[in-house]
């Protein structure tokens, strides 16, 4: 005959056996999701903000060779900086952009009340009542414009005024090199000439 010891260890032998599978047949199927493993965490360092800098009237030069080709200036600016991003954010009014030519002569100089630049693409996004002056006396005036400062082109989708000595033409769609000296319109709205 089993002794009261014997059956003990018996009867708490089952109850850990009996135990572990409650737990298990519990535990199991709450923490296990079927598509869990299935789904990728999104790439933690592709818009993780690696840095962020607010500046007071700085001074933005971008330099080719051995000679200053951009100069920006604005009472304020704000520039952020990611693994995919490296953007400078100009707050005026006024923001100022001065292009200097291969002698350094003043090419093309922009004032905007707003100024974007995306260093990795070289483009300047320029908003809010801007106006473009060049050294041959054209003259650019609109709300959006794009400067594509690698190809030396600008852009807009807006309405657009050019202004040369000798005539004056409106229209929408603009593409045209920095210096105004070629552009085109896609729709032009007005065209007069200036006389004397």
């Amino acid at each position: 005959m089993d002794t009261l010891a014997e059956k003990c260890r018996l009867s708490c032998g089952q109850f850990l056996y009996f135990a572990g599978f409650f737990f298990m047949s519990f535990a199991i199927p709450a923490c296990s999701d079927p598509d869990q493993h299935l789904q990728r965490p999104p790439n933690p360092q592709a818009d993780t903000l690696i840095g962020m800098t607010e500046s007071v009237n700085p001074r933005i030069e971008i330099i080719t060779g051995e000679r200053i080709r951009v100069v920006a200036t604005a009472p304020r600016s704000v520039t952020r900086e990611s693994a995919n991003l490296n953007r400078t954010d100009l707050f005026g009014p006024p923001v100022e952009i001065v292009v200097f030519d291969t002698l350094g002569q003043m090419e093309t100089q922009i004032f905007a009340e707003q100024a974007s630049f995306m260093s990795r693409d070289h483009l300047f996004e320029f908003t809010g009542d801007v106006d473009v002056h060049t050294g041959e006396n054209r003259r650019l005036r609109t709300e959006e414009l794009t400067w594509d400062e690698i190809g030396a082109r600008f852009s807009s989708n807006g309405f657009v005024i050019i202004t040369t000595p000798e005539d004056s033409i409106t229209g929408f769609g603009l593409v045209g090199n920095q210096d105004l000296s070629q552009y085109r319109l896609n729709r032009v709205t007005g065209q007069f000439r200036l006389d004397d």
